[in-house]
């Protein structure tokens, strides 16, 4: 598939040069249960079920989540970068 093709790149495109770090995914209240994958809308939450994600990608606020395999397939033409290990 070329890079124009790539059905995930309209939605990702909202944070092209995030910085991202890799992360467990954590409630950020009672009434947000889960939050999406920004390209490809894999699910992220603490409950379990079918194709849940646990841990992936985030922005430093862990407002925008991204799963691991479109990180890896992505990230270089949306310029996201890794946060360094200090970063908060």
């Amino acid at each position: 598939m070329s890079e124009q093709d790539d059905w995930r790149l309209a939605s990702a495109r909202s944070i092209k040069g995030a910085v991202l770090k890799w992360s467990r995914y954590r409630q950020p209240r009672p009434a947000w249960d889960h939050d999406h994958c920004v390209a490809c809308w894999a699910k992220f939450a603490e409950f379990e079920g079918p194709d849940i994600q646990h841990e992936g990608y985030a922005t430093l606020d862990e407002y925008n989540w991204v799963c691991a395999v479109c990180f890896r397939e992505l990230k270089e033409v949306l310029d996201w970068k890794l946060a360094s290990p200090d970063s908060a």
